[in-house]
């Protein structure tokens, strides 16, 4: 989660230089790019913040990493349908990462991990 957290934080500062882009300025659109790269940065604390919930073993962060991961995988699956390219490797992708993060945290050692406490 830390990796997907400080990921997301870089794709957002990235996003945020590309109202600089010379087609983004002649746009008109480095507002909402600019928001879109923020909006981003402030996910990615977001997941980092749960992450260190995770790590101490804090339940109510474990069911919010549940849930903002599974909810990622609805917005991808949202936006396959919306731009209907036909490109369904990022959404299986997608389901492999929500698998490996999820399955851990709900099952086994995890499960027990958070049971003590």
């Amino acid at each position: 989660m830390y990796i997907g957290g400080i990921i997301q934080i870089a794709l957002g500062v990235l996003t945020i230089f590309l109202r600089y882009a010379p087609d983004v300025a002649a746009d008109g659109t480095t507002f909402a790019v600019s928001l879109t790269g923020a909006g981003m940065v402030l996910f990615g604390l977001f997941v980092v913040a749960l992450a260190s919930g995770v790590a101490r073993g804090s339940r109510v962060s474990r069911l919010s990493a549940t849930v903002v991961v599974a909810l990622g995988l609805v917005l991808m699956l949202a936006d396959l349908i919306v731009t209907d390219d036909g490109d369904w490797s990022g959404v299986a992708i997608q389901g492999v990462v929500v698998a490996c993060v999820v399955l851990p945290l709900w099952t086994g050692a995890g499960r027990r991990y958070f049971a003590r406490r």
